[in-house]
């Protein structure tokens, strides 16, 4: 795929989206369905054809220590990245800031792009890259966003961690280990309906920027640096370090895209339900996620242009 026809489809998918809600075609409360839609039907579906669509390889296989242990690594280096980023940044907007560069929409935006740009193997890659990537999404929230005063259970943490795209990379790896041949129609099904989480993920960011008043964008201008650092810096220290340790470039392609992907889409509720009396951190979590999906259209085409090259 072309650096301009992936720039072409983001742009026509977002746009769709965003016309979409600014002309009623897309009501309110379309944006929470959709997100419910995707992570109980189109995603699972995704990561299930990622496994069964791979030939099952021992050596493949093998490689999931290594990629777990790389995203260990990366996210240690992520965590101490964003730390030191969030003593430049005062007040409230801190926190999402810290957990903003940290964690990228993997689910929605990630895993249906590399799936488009790379295909199965690399979604293969990705999905157990993200294993590590969900727990500590979920598992830090409360103590990065939390009021101070604010415990969150591990019970709580656990159930949201149990969600269905986790219990569906435990169906595909059964599938992958077993070899097990669905029934072509079967198969074909699964295949189309994940085939939709690409589109639909990037009409959701298009419905999210078309909700977001960019007036209030300017009281935070911390945001721009933020951006440059989460979608430029931090995935060139991250390909980087891969390239280094000689890693294959095939994981180091999957892998650096989780890190120039746009902030989680769920930072805003994050904040919300950590600490619902924090309206600043909300409100620049919400623009966080809005420049950077915005920004995406043209960053994610130049880190493909250059992962090629340099892998």
């Amino acid at each position: 795929m072309t650096v301009f026809h992936l720039s072409i489809k983001l742009i026509i998918f977002i746009s769709i989206g965003y016309i979409g809600r600014k002309v009623k075609a897309l009501p309110d409360g379309f944006d929470k369905m959709l997100t419910k839609f995707l992570l109980a039907i189109p995603i699972p579906a995704m990561i299930i054809h990622s496994f069964f669509n791979v030939e099952f390889s021992m050596e493949q296989l093998v490689t999931c220590p290594e990629v777990i242990g790389l995203a260990v690594l990366t996210l240690a280096i992520a965590f101490a990245i964003a730390f030191l980023c969030g003593r430049f940044v005062k007040g409230p907007a801190k926190k999402p800031a810290r957990y903003g560069l940290i964690f990228s929409n993997f689910t929605f935006f990630g895993m249906p792009l590399v799936n488009e740009i790379y295909g199965a193997v690399a979604t293969f890659y990705f999905v157990i890259f993200c294993l590590p990537v969900r727990i500590l999404f979920y598992g830090s929230a409360p103590v990065m966003l939390g009021a101070s005063d604010k415990k969150v259970s591990a019970r709580d943490t656990v159930k949201q961690f149990l969600c269905a795209p986790v219990y569906s990379v435990l169906i595909g790896l059964v599938l992958y280990i077993t070899q097990i041949d669905l029934p072509a129609t079967v198969s074909e099904v699964i295949e189309s309906v994940g085939d939709m989480s690409a589109p639909l993920g990037m009409m959701l960011c298009g419905c999210i920027i078309a909700d977001s008043k960019w007036s209030g964008i300017l009281k935070y201008p911390c945001i721009f640096w933020l951006a440059a650092v989460k979608m430029l810096v931090i995935p060139a220290v991250m390909m980087g370090v891969m390239l280094l340790l000689g890693i294959e470039p095939l994981i180091i392609k999957s892998l650096t895209f989780y890190f120039c992907m746009p902030a989680a889409s769920f930072l805003p509720a994050f904040c919300l339900r950590y600490d619902h009396e924090n309206v600043e951190a909300r409100t620049m979590g919400g623009f966080f996620v809005v420049l950077t999906t915005v920004l995406c259209i043209v960053i994610v085409p130049v880190w493909t242009l250059i992962l090629e090259r340099a892998c």
